[in-house]
């Protein structure tokens, strides 16, 4: 129990309620508020007005050896227990969400619309490839990816300090956090978990829960995070670039931050496909897709065990994506983000042989959707590396070619497209395809 700035005497009844207010110095307890009196102020103004009853102003006066409740010196502190204080609840929002998202009580869950109102106790449940971001009031964000269940544990504001409590619960997969600084002392932002504990004043962390296994994991990215696992008397401080489970004895450093190679290069093919520079300390890769840098509005996402990632087609437009490494304790590490283009462009070809009277006839084709008034390139080679063609034909604007009567053998051929993006050139070649031409009989 703290010690109060007066110091403790044995007194008769007339005499407790005689003495001073606690001081404005005085430390709070987490199960009481400080309230600074301000002009105005007085016992049975601030019980009718923040009270859950009128009559629970004796206990305050008592507490802090209150004389007269009508008479509170301005500028002093008064010491009030939280259980007599009048609450309201709080509310968050559907900031962005993509897929199936459920929101509500257990049981009553419907679909998730942008802008709608979260409260205490309800449950979110993200599906596969499925992701939203809760806003609150003060600005904060929480981002809920795919697979992933909270629940809204507690979200109210107490009228007399205006303070917010807010505690989220992961009850399966990862949260990711930016709490906006806190003003003033009572409130409060937590993450929980069945395991830990996860408490902060203004910062940037990931949190996640693994039933399978019970591993409660928290990674900071910015500001300081208070780690506590479940049985644990003690707090840790988490500084940012460290992370600590409630498998590990202490903190540890997080992985650096990969890098995406060719990160300048458009994404044009039928899957994205993403290579990353190999860290030696990694067991695996996360790859996100997002639409903005801040990653509220997350589009996908996958997890690999090798240093290249492949993700499914996406409309044209301007993304980014963000990469972190995996350790061996279940920890992510920093991430790298980076903008990319995705600019849908497809190559398909065929060719086939016929006879034209004692001629044999090699049609080429090809097709390329995604772009219009392109040029062509045709070039046909004896080598597997399409050196030293034998025919390289520039500046087609038909989509086949035909050559007759080529010589027995094995040829290698293909098609580039020469079209522009924001007015600058872009060249693709198609993947070389083979064809055998035989000596007619």
């Amino acid at each position: 129990m703290e010690k109060s700035l007066v110091r403790p005497l044995i007194f008769s009844l007339a005499l407790l309620l005689c003495s001073a207010p606690v001081q404005a110095g005085a430390k709070e307890k987490s199960d009481h508020v400080i309230y600074r009196v301000v002009k105005g102020d007085n016992l049975y103004t601030l019980a009718e007005r923040y009270f859950l009853r009128k009559g629970d102003y004796v206990i305050a006066q008592r507490l802090n050896r209150i004389a007269y409740p009508r008479r509170l010196q301005i500028g002093t502190s008064i010491s009030i227990p939280r259980s007599l204080l009048r609450q309201e609840p709080a509310t968050a929002a559907i900031h962005s969400f993509r897929g199936d998202v459920r929101i509500g009580a257990r049981g009553k869950q419907t679909p998730a619309t942008v802008g709608r109102t979260v409260r205490e106790g309800d449950w979110i449940d993200t599906d596969r490839k499925s992701f939203v971001t809760l806003r609150l009031a003060d600005g904060s964000m929480i981002t809920l990816p795919s697979q992933s269940s909270l629940r809204v544990e507690r979200l109210r504001r107490t009228l007399l300090t205006q303070s917010v409590e807010r505690s989220f619960r992961i009850n399966r997969g990862r949260a990711g956090a930016m709490v906006t600084p806190m003003k003033d002392s009572h409130s409060n932002f937590r993450l929980l978990t069945p395991t830990t504990v996860s408490a902060v004043r203004g910062t940037r962390f990931r949190t996640s829960y693994d039933p399978a296994s019970g591993r409660s994991t928290t990674e900071v990215l910015e500001g300081n995070v208070g780690f506590k696992p479940d049985g644990k008397s003690s707090e840790q401080s988490l500084a940012p670039g460290f992370g600590m489970t409630n498998m590990l004895s202490g903190p540890v450093s997080l992985l650096p931050a990969p890098e995406l190679l060719r990160p300048a290069q458009i994404q044009d093919e039928e899957q994205l496909h993403f290579a990353l520079d190999p860290l030696a300390e990694a067991t695996g890769y996360r790859v996100e897709i997002a639409a903005d840098a801040g990653f509220l509005d997350m589009i996908d996402e996958t997890t690999v065990t090798s240093a290249e990632a492949s993700l499914p087609s996406l409309r044209n437009g301007d993304y980014f994506v963000r990469v972190t490494a995996l350790a061996a304790s279940g920890l992510e590490g920093l991430a790298s983000t980076y903008a990319f283009r995705r600019q849908l462009h497809r190559i398909t070809t065929s060719a086939e042989e016929r006879s034209i009277g004692r001629s044999r006839q090699y049609l080429f084709r090809w097709d390329a959707p995604d772009a219009e008034k392109e040029q062509y390139r045709f070039q046909l080679s004896s080598n597997p590396d399409g050196s030293n063609p034998l025919v390289d034909e520039l500046g087609l604007t038909q989509t086949s070619l035909v050559l007759t009567d080529l010589p027995a053998g094995v040829y290698y051929w293909r098609v580039m497209t020469l079209d522009s993006i924001d007015g600058q050139p872009r060249e693709k070649w198609s993947p070389f395809e083979g064809l055998r031409v035989q000596v007619a009989k």
